[in-house]
């Protein structure tokens, strides 16, 4: 792996599993709930998550198909644009196959790729896959810990800082 992608692909797999830590003990009650009219559920939220990695994938030129929130998703700005989501039980194997595929591409990805320019442009990042990359890790890292807190709002223990491989079984 070029050293230019050494800590993408840290910070990737790290959000992977601190996800899936998250998730722990979580029932779909739990998940869906919404603890004020104006928070996102945590369901809300991993769906996001998902879809916010398959675009990753597809910027950094390996799209993985289906991507299987896209439809429940559609063009939703927020949660109340949205129907039934899918359950935990659907959610956590389409979380660790992006984050498996997402962290096989970055793995694979040489200087020269990281230093392309894009067309999509995201706050602070720098106009290539590299700084897109880091921009939308950091975007996993801001939900992360939303998810982190809703767990604490609905009274369950704080996410472990247990960075498993996402791979181990849950």
């Amino acid at each position: 792996m070029e050293a230019a992608a050494e800590p993408l692909h840290a910070t990737l797999r790290l959000n992977t599993a601190l996800l899936l830590n998250c998730l722990d003990d979580l029932d779909d009650a739990q998940a869906t709930r919404r603890v004020t009219p104006d928070t996102n559920s945590i369901v809300f939220l991993v769906a996001h998550l998902i879809d916010a990695r398959h675009f990753l994938a597809k910027l950094a030129g390996a799209p993985l198909e289906p991507n299987p929130v896209a439809a429940v998703l559609g063009d939703a700005r927020g949660i109340d644009d949205v129907g039934e989501l899918p359950p935990l039980a659907e959610l956590r194997p389409a979380w660790r196959a992006i984050g498996e595929h997402l962290a096989a591409v970055v793995a694979g990805l040489s200087t020269a790729q990281l230093a392309t320019p894009i067309a999509q442009r995201f706050p602070e990042a720098d106009g290539t896959v590299r700084g897109a990359i880091g921009f939308l890790l950091q975007h996993d890292s801001y939900h992360l810990g939303q998810v982190a807190l809703l767990r604490r709002q609905m009274g369950l223990p704080g996410m472990r800082y247990d960075p498993r491989p996402a791979e181990a079984p849950r």
